[in-house]
């Protein structure tokens, strides 16, 4: 009998990539070793950084040029050191953890020498846009009303149930007096039955879905995707209050849609911090699912191609109008995804001097529009009231300041003239709301306003300013 001889472990492997998959994939893998060469596709991960990265901690986002079976993804990320922990099928995106000892850098720089791979990129970290303020007077709560017309809007349109808002952030409390009767039903889920009726990825989606990350610091919290979506932190039930709490109540506050529906996408945790790739599945869940306004009140100094890739197929698919808070370090820097090109970018105003820009608001060439950020008034469930929250004394309203909401004030204004119609691509809804913005002075932030502070009730009549040899003149 002849005895088969065994073969080195380097060479079965390298036959059985060759056997599997084209020869580029195999020049790629025999391609790695070599540190000197540079990667040929996107690295994400830069190096000689200004400030640290905000980033989930070892992970990475892999994008490939085509779809990949599993058995050729889990090739590359072993060549790599890396394993798959979870994968966006709509986008094409793996999200893997690379190995102990092995860093990001390394990893990315790894995954850019594969042909296949069209980026590798971290996995960043968004945080919510809001600035405490001082206790509010019961009288003043909505002040900022006034200044973009809306009590005249109001008289023409107060928004439709059909049109459903998704607030993508900390979740929303479902019981709150204002919040309760605007909230989205999934009308093909059955509650409670532990069964993904639908089979749009989350179990028992009745009125929305997870995806945040199960931070150290929240007790209690499941990884998403799953159908917990209350709120853990208050910030999402105040931005959803501003964007459309139920009015003409004789109680508590109103929203900028009050009778538009809000449809709880989770994907920040009680820190008000979540990850791009909860962002990414929390976008086109709300697509899918027919929003028709995506407000994010979060933002970051990084990018993200896999979000913006996700910004694309909400915006150029489906139609999804989508807004986003600038940021609030007083920079003239565009947060993102605000900055993105398909994005709604909302800067925010002061109180005390309305037509200035809020001291914290980030500002640049990427904003689009302004709204009031100080000083706003909405809905706060009472266990959040103290350090950070300010609230009216023994009712669920409080008092914040920040882009993150100045932004819903704009996603309401959206809302609006979605509801009057007539239907609208998200483009055509951008230009009417900055054709019809009252322009402000720049001070020393040239363009912080972008087309001006928006006038709701102009936007929903589509009359415009122009600005003509005799100043300016309304159309």
């Amino acid at each position: 009998m002849v005895k088969s001889r065994r073969l080195p472990m380097t060479y079965r492997t390298r036959m059985a990539l060759l056997i599997a998959f084209p020869a580029g994939l195999l020049a790629a893998y025999l391609a790695l070793a070599p540190v000197c060469n540079p990667p040929a596709n996107g690295t994400r991960v830069a190096t000689g950084r200004s400030h640290p990265l905000d980033a989930a901690p070892g992970e990475l986002l892999v994008k490939y040029r085509q779809p990949m079976f599993p058995i050729g993804r889990r090739v590359v990320n072993g060549v790599v050191g890396a394993r798959e922990v979870g994968e966006i099928g709509d986008l094409g995106v793996s999200r893997v953890a690379v190995e102990p000892g092995l860093s990001l850098e390394e990893a990315a720089r790894r995954y850019g020498l594969v042909p296949q791979v069209e980026y590798a990129e971290p996995n960043v970290i968004f945080r919510t846009q809001m600035v405490p303020n001082d206790p509010f007077y019961v009288g003043r709560q909505q002040w900022y009303y006034d200044l973009v017309n809306a009590p005249k809007a109001w008289d023409v349109e107060t928004g439709k149930a059909g049109i459903i808002v998704a607030i993508l952030d900390t979740g929303l409390d479902i019981t709150h007096p204002d919040l309760k009767d605007n909230v989205w039903t999934n009308t093909a889920e059955i509650a409670g039955n532990g069964i993904d009726d639908d089979g749009n990825g989350c179990v028992d989606d009745v009125h929305g879905c997870n995806f945040a990350e199960s931070g150290i610091a929240c007790t209690g919290a499941q990884a998403g995707p799953n159908s917990d979506i209350a709120d853990d932190n208050g910030h999402g039930s105040f931005v959803a209050g501003v964007a459309a709490a139920k009015g003409n109540t004789a109680a508590g506050v109103t929203g900028m849609a009050p009778n538009a529906t809000i449809m709880p996408v989770k994907v920040l945790d009680c820190e008000g911090a979540g990850t791009a790739l909860a962002a990414t599945q929390g976008i086109l869940y709300a697509a899918k699912n027919g929003a028709r306004v995506l407000n994010m009140s979060f933002g970051t100094d990084e990018d993200s191609l896999t979000l913006r890739a996700a910004i694309a197929e909400a915006h150029d698919r489906y139609g999804v109008v989508i807004v986003a808070a600038t940021g609030n370090s007083g920079e003239a820097v565009v947060a993102f995804p605000a900055r993105d090109e398909r994005v709604i970018a909302v800067s925010a105003a002061d109180h005390k001097n309305a037509s200035s820009k809020a001291s914290f608001s980030n500002w640049g060439p990427e904003v689009t529009v302004t709204a009031p950020g100080v000083d706003i008034t909405s809905t706060l469930p009472t266990k959040f009231c103290g350090p950070g929250w300010y609230c009216v004394s023994g009712q669920p309203y409080a008092l914040g300041s920040g882009t993150s909401f100045s932004a819903p004030l704009v996603a309401g204004a959206v809302a609006l003239i979605l509801s009057k119609g007539p239907p609208m691509s998200p483009d055509a809804v951008k230009s009417r709301l900055t054709s019809t913005a009252v322009d402000l002075p720049d001070g020393s932030y040239p363009g912080w306003d972008g087309a001006g502070r928006i006038q709701i009730d102009l936007a929903l009549e589509g009359k415009s300013y122009q600005v003509g040899v005799s100043g300016i003149v309304r159309n």
